[in-house]
């Protein structure tokens, strides 16, 4: 068995399929026959596969598999898992990766062991494993990551608020759900981190001047639910003999919880540099171009009086022109075609016998 992270100058086809990312017949003449193959949708098929629930949460809609027969003993299996989004095939190939996470190809981001390639792209996660030796594992994932197409590199937000500094990046270990940080997780004080649902989390390893720890990071629907949690000492709470360096801050929706052989000073520098940001915007501010004032009043409502005046100076003018016409007109019609009398004149008839 070789490791398959070596990165080899590989041809792999370019075709987009989305509806099925295996391989086409006789892409790849190693890949003799389909020994197994199975495609599951329903909810009760798919908590019956190994880490069922785990799949569940981070939002699996379809599981598709094929095990492939391949020259001598072995095999090439090929798992390809729907989800609802990215952040969910991210999550997942953190939770299974045993190497550390590279920006593809193939696929958005992947990891290379022994005897397995992981690689998510775009809303799908792909497992490929054998105990072939050679370049076949990379060069089906290209194949397959080819088919479902390229997508932008754009990593969960929650991942963007874990502080660069002091922070190891190819420990980062994101976690879309309570189930997936209770069997995946770091555990905090000795036992597993117990976090709400609709609660994401991060995880990632820290040093600074030789102290070592654990950065857990989640985020909350709210902040008021990131207040509640905070504010009921969940962490805290344990017994601080199985940690005595535990530390936690909360800002906004995030909460952070560091703990290790820190000192109060570096912990608070670690937790001081977890950043919340509010978004406001105001209804007529849809661009940051267009928030000048004149007079202390907002150039774009400004902007929709004059218009307003504009344009019913303009219904003045065509009203005004519309009645010249129409008089005019009338003028026109009764001179051509009219009668040459003063008809429509009244006379009072005054001193006429």
């Amino acid at each position: 068995m070789i490791c398959l992270s070596a990165l080899w100058p590989l041809c792999a086809q370019t075709q987009l399929v989305s509806t099925n990312p295996f391989p086409a017949e006789m892409e790849f003449k190693e890949l003799e026959t389909i020994q197994k193959e199975r495609d599951l949708k329903a909810p009760a098929e798919l908590s019956i596969l190994k880490h069922g629930p785990i799949l569940i949460e981070a939002g699996l809609q379809r599981y598709a598999e094929r095990i492939y027969q391949i020259p001598g003993p072995g095999s090439l299996a090929i798992e390809v898992m729907t989800l609802a989004d990215s952040r969910g095939s991210y999550s997942l190939l953190c939770l299974f990766a045993k190497t550390s996470i590279a920006k593809g190809p193939p696929g958005d981001y992947f990891s290379a062991g022994t005897d397995v390639l992981l690689l998510s792209a775009g809303n799908c996660f792909v497992r490929i494993r054998t105990t072939a030796a050679g370049d076949l594992p990379r060069r089906v994932a290209l194949s397959i990551a080819n088919r479902i197409g390229r997508r932008e590199l754009k990593l969960p937000t929650l991942v963007g608020h874990v502080p660069k500094e002091h922070c190891d990046p190819a420990s980062i270990r994101f976690f879309i759900g309570p189930k997936a940080l209770g069997s995946f997780g770091l555990r905090i004080a000795g036992a597993p981190l117990l976090i709400p649902a609709d609660v994401e989390a991060v995880q990632t390893l820290c040093t600074a001047q030789e102290q070592r720890g654990t950065l857990t990071l989640l985020r909350f629907p709210t902040i008021q639910l990131a207040e509640e949690y905070f504010d009921a000492g969940a962490v805290l709470s344990r017994d601080p003999a199985r940690s005595p360096s535990l530390y936690t801050r909360q800002t906004g929706t995030l909460v952070g919880i560091l703990e290790g052989n820190f000192a109060p000073e570096a912990a608070d520098k670690t937790l001081g540099s977890i950043r919340f940001s509010y978004s406001i915007k105001w209804i007529f501010d849809r661009n940051s171009g267009q928030r000048r004032a004149i007079w202390g009043v907002p150039v774009r409502i400004l902007g929709t009086v004059v218009r307003s005046l504009v344009f019913t100076a303009l219904l003045c003018l065509i009203s005004i022109a519309a009645g010249i016409l129409i008089a005019g007109g009338r003028l026109f019609v009764r001179k051509r075609w009219g009668r040459s009398d003063d008809s429509e004149l009244i006379r009072l008839k005054i001193d006429e016998n």
